[in-house]
């Protein structure tokens, strides 16, 4: 028998929800565990069920998404959160990044997109849609100071490695690419942070935004 991929909807739109529901019911390996229209009714449920990911909304009433996911991350670590929302408000998504939420689908994005991006953070744990991932790259870039530091990169190797934080795979996900060890992967990022004087990826990746990378 197939295992399914459990899934929690936390959006205030119930309409929307129905839709959700719809598109889940033709996929075998999905399945709806619990709705909540806010993340204080999330949260009571969670007491007693817990899904595998819950697609997030941020706008809700009572507790928003970015509050619900700060709490959901503190609480249960193990659950994996794909903020599915709008596109409209940049600064949301990027805060929702910073507290380590790596995924974000848009509500406007297709269908196949979302059903993707399930499967690969239940897999793999983080999808960054390209729009997602630019609009992190912009609104994090003020808060590191202006830099062309771009040629202390020392080879092809250290610019593809930025080139893949930047996309949001993990540290097992490079070492896939690059045929490394894991560890091999997290010394490479250290010691590139080490380099720029940062010391997390969400420098990194607002520092490599002045940078022509392509």
């Amino acid at each position: 028998m197939m295992s399914k991929i459990k899934i929690a909807l936390a959006d205030d739109n119930k309409q929307f929800r129905n839709a959700i529901k719809t598109l889940f019911k033709t996929e075998r390996d999905l399945e709806i565990v619990f709705e909540a229209d806010n993340g204080v009714q999330l949260l009571e449920q969670l007491k007693t069920d817990q899904p595998e990911i819950i697609l997030m909304d941020i706008r809700m009433p009572k507790l928003n998404g970015i509050e619900a996911s700060e709490k959901v991350i503190e609480l249960y670590p193990q659950i994996k959160i794909i903020t599915f929302s709008q596109y409209d408000s940049e600064s949301n998504i990027v805060q929702m990044y910073i507290i380590g939420v790596k995924s974000f689908i848009g509500k406007d994005d297709q269908p196949e997109e979302l059903l993707k991006a399930i499967r690969t953070v239940y897999t793999s744990g983080s999808y960054m849609t390209d729009m997602a991932t630019e609009i992190i790259k912009r609104h994090l870039a003020y808060k590191i100071r202006e830099s062309n530091n771009i040629h202390l990169l020392d080879n092809e190797q250290e610019r593809q490695l930025v080139k893949m934080i930047i996309k949001g795979l993990s540290s097992r996900e490079i070492a896939i690419k690059v045929n490394r060890s894991s560890r091999t992967v997290d010394k490479m990022r250290e010691r590139l942070y080490h380099k720029f004087n940062i010391n997390c990826k969400e420098q990194l990746i607002a520092l490599a935004a002045k940078w022509d990378l392509e």
